[in-house]
């Protein structure tokens, strides 16, 4: 019932084609891209410059201040885009800050791997 005629997700076209024009239903595959470079450039600033403050990178230990305040500044001026390490930076800085707030210790966020 998945596939007739050589078509996959033969229902789910059935039903979709009731709704739905039929150059999209058979349409390929499209990805899309998050807009994380201009969000943490943008609205996402303020909670980026927090969580990426030097004193506070070096004061938790895991990160070299240095190359990751390079990487920051860098990407505000748009230079370069290094959303993805630095979003990979956020996202380890957002989640020690959940987990120091909930009483695990530092040797417990240890066993995360360094990203710069």
């Amino acid at each position: 019932m998945k596939t007739q005629a050589g078509q996959t997700k033969w229902i789910l076209r059935q039903i979709l084609y009731k709704y739905v024009p039929p150059t999209l239903v058979e349409r390929p595959k499209n990805g899309f891209a998050i807009p994380v470079a201009e969000w943490i450039r943008g609205p996402l600033r303020e909670w980026a410059e927090e969580l990426l403050d030097a004193r506070r990178l070096e004061g938790e230990g895991y990160f070299a201040a240095e190359p990751v305040r390079q990487r920051w500044m860098e990407h505000l001026s748009k230079r370069y885009d290094h959303s993805v390490v630095l979003w990979s930076v956020l996202m380890f800085q957002a989640w020690l800050e959940n987990e120091t707030r909930t009483g695990v210790s530092r040797a417990e966020a240890a066993v995360m791997p360094a990203v710069c």
